[in-house]
């Protein structure tokens, strides 16, 4: 199903607003229709009705009315998801996606996903939402090994069995990095009598539930509902990697990412994981003053976007541009010009 900026009228969820030729929405600062030249640009997203096909609904009318008159974006519910994404560029289906900075490194460095690496796209925006490694090991297990701490765990070759998504996920990925880091792989936790176990949510639940689980590893953000119906549920500890363990993941594209205390029940302290947000890339090509438009429109919308879609409270333009921030993609030259401009970068 697509939905055609400019011609159907689409009511969001949340925010109340109607796409460009319906109610205009209150609180939006780009300007309508400026000057130049007319496009036609595909944005490709997560499935109708996500929070992230809202969302992306919500900067879709921003950026058109910003656009010169007569420009289009088309949202379409093509994504394949952070892990995939960058290809999405390769393939010449978007000119803009939602990409986790990570993955969109390892496809613009060395491939991945067993695919070559594609220079195909540019950065954007970055650090878009706060989703990170959150992960949890059970009371009862830290209480028999004595630890609470994965690097200790895996030092001593404690059996534990962790929960993640299925492989090509980004939660597996998060643990094939976390147990790299530790210089082992899923065959060696499962040679001392441990596993690493692929599932959905559901299912991951029912077997921690059932103390058949005594980790869970879940890239996702502290509105996860999952994580508040294990917490709400299990006798757990988010646990607190150590600082070379972060260092490592920082050098695969991952950032800190603070997940506050009393974000789950029993969390009581901060907890630092590693996480790698949602950021903005478009097409290497797209023209420059396309690129401009769009990176000022959402720069200058920040307290718009942030009150419609709390989840992009980490949204900070004077730091959305840093290397850091967008998995170390280059930036494309018309993001640049207005980080430039604005002077946030030097």
């Amino acid at each position: 199903m697509k939905k055609q900026i400019g011609i159907i009228c689409m009511a969001l969820a949340g925010a109340g607003m109607l796409f460009a030729g319906g109610k205009k929405e209150s609180g939006s600062s780009a300007s309508t229709g400026s000057a130049g030249k007319v496009v036609s640009l595909i944005f490709s997203t997560d499935q109708v009705g996500s929070s992230t096909y809202v969302k992306s609904a919500g900067l879709a009318q921003i950026w058109q009315k910003a656009l010169p008159a007569g420009s289009t974006i088309d949202v379409q519910p093509t994504s394949p998801g952070g892990m995939a994404a960058p290809y999405l560029f390769e393939n010449g289906v978007a000119d803009i996606a939602f990409c986790n900075g990570a993955p969109a490194k390892w496809a613009y460095e060395n491939g991945n996903l067993g695919r070559p690496a594609t220079k195909k796209f540019r950065a954007l925006v970055g650090s878009l939402s706060a989703i990170s490694a959150v992960n949890f090991m059970t009371t009862s297990f830290i209480k028999k090994y004595g630890t609470d701490e994965i690097e200790e765990v895996v030092a001593k070759k404690y059996p534990i069995r962790i929960g993640c998504s299925p492989k090509g996920s980004m939660d597996y990925r998060c643990v094939e990095l976390l147990l790299q880091c530790l210089g082992v792989t899923p065959e060696d936790i499962k040679s001392w009598g441990g596993d690493v176990v692929n599932g959905g949510g559901s299912d991951l639940s029912d077997m921690l539930k059932n103390g058949k689980l005594d980790m869970i590893l879940d890239h996702t953000s502290a509105e996860s509902s999952s994580m508040v119906q294990n917490a709400m549920t299990n006798d757990l500890h988010f646990t607190q990697w150590r600082d070379s363990t972060l260092d490592f993941f920082v050098k695969q594209g991952f950032e800190r990412v603070t997940l506050p205390a009393n974000s789950f029940k029993g969390q009581t302290v901060d907890v630092i994981d590693a996480g790698t947000p949602d950021c903005v890339f478009v097409k290497a090509d797209m023209d420059d003053e396309t690129a401009y438009i769009l990176t000022k429109a959402m720069c200058e919308n920040r307290e718009y976007l942030i009150k419609n879609y709390p989840s992009m409270a980490p949204f900070d333009p004077t730091t959305s541009w840093q290397p850091g921030k967008v998995g170390g993609v280059p930036l494309h030259p018309g993001a640049e010009r207005y980080y430039r401009e604005m002077g946030y970068m030097k």
